[in-house]
């Protein structure tokens, strides 16, 4: 379980400095940000991203950890099962990004919001993988250790 709080923090860490470096080239780009308000935004920004984006990512995490545990040994074992772990984590990343943004949006998606859908589920499939292969890195070098 320590693993996967640390996994959890590290994923938070990286997705919230992806966010917030993806939010600050667009507000520059748009001139919202003058020259002394950037720097307290963004390390405000980055905060309460990586605050609120871990417990997201460690329910999540656990979840599909407890699922790909049921539906990997239904495979056979080979080469690939690196490959298959990773689709499953980021399909359900996306999965959690659709639960959190569908209910939210009052039936007012239109074509110019599909840039932004598309970058909220690549984000998340990317926060995803990046926890699968923090938790197999950890769990490759903690049994290393032993």
């Amino acid at each position: 379980m320590f693993n996967k709080l640390i996994a959890a923090g590290l994923t938070a860490i990286v997705t919230s400095g992806l966010i917030t470096l993806i939010s600050y080239i667009a507000a520059v780009l748009d001139g919202i940000y003058d020259d002394n308000d950037v720097y307290f935004s963004v390390i405000d920004l980055f905060l309460i991203y990586t605050l609120s984006s871990f417990p997201i990512i460690l329910i999540s995490g656990i979840l599909v950890d407890f699922f790909v545990k049921r539906i990997i040994p239904f495979f056979p074992v080979n080469r690939n099962i690196f490959l298959l772990k990773a689709t499953v984590y980021v399909v359900f990343g996306g999965m959690v990004a659709l639960i959190f943004l569908l209910p939210n949006h009052e039936g007012n998606y239109t074509f110019s919001n599909f840039s932004f859908l598309l970058l909220a589920l690549s984000i998340s499939g990317l926060s995803a993988f990046f926890y699968f292969w923090i938790s197999l890195q950890l769990k490759r070098r903690k049994s290393h250790i032993s």
